[in-house]
């Protein structure tokens, strides 16, 4: 089994949905450091997936398909 990169899936769900970090972090109501730093990550606590999903008006589904693709 593969192990799901979630930094990656993030990178992907943002370039998808036309979004950049300095865009996430306003709309997540959090710093664009923050979101380099989730960018970077492998493993993302399920409530931050939660909270970039709901960010990116996104399934947690579709945040793990991007980063397949």
């Amino acid at each position: 089994m593969e192990l799901i990169d979630t930094g990656k899936c993030l990178i992907a769900a943002q370039k998808s949905k036309g979004v950049n970090s300095r865009q996430l972090a306003k709309i997540a109501n959090t710093s664009p450091q923050q979101v380099l730093r989730w960018r970077k990550s492998t493993n993302l606590k399920i409530h931050t997936i939660q909270l970039l999903c709901l960010s990116l008006d996104i399934t947690i589904d579709d945040f793990i398909t991007f980063g397949s693709k």
